[in-house]
């Protein structure tokens, strides 16, 4: 059967699916990068910690590092 939609329609039809191809992709890179984003806020609150305990001859050690 012949297809009846105008141009405009296929052209509307074929962005909304590239959109939803696009958006499942994004999910899928974030799905991946969150445990690392994890990690990444574990370590500075890690450092956070530790810096509250530097002595100031350690503190301007750390700001010339």
């Amino acid at each position: 059967m012949r297809d009846c939609r105008s141009p405009k329609v296929r052209k509307i039809v074929a962005l909304r699916g590239q959109a939803a191809r696009h958006r499942a992709r994004y999910q899928g890179a974030l799905e991946r990068v969150a445990p690392i984003h994890h990690r990444a806020a574990r370590l500075d609150e890690e450092a956070r910690v530790l810096k509250g305990t530097l002595t100031d001859c350690e503190l301007r050690e750390l700001r010339r590092a």
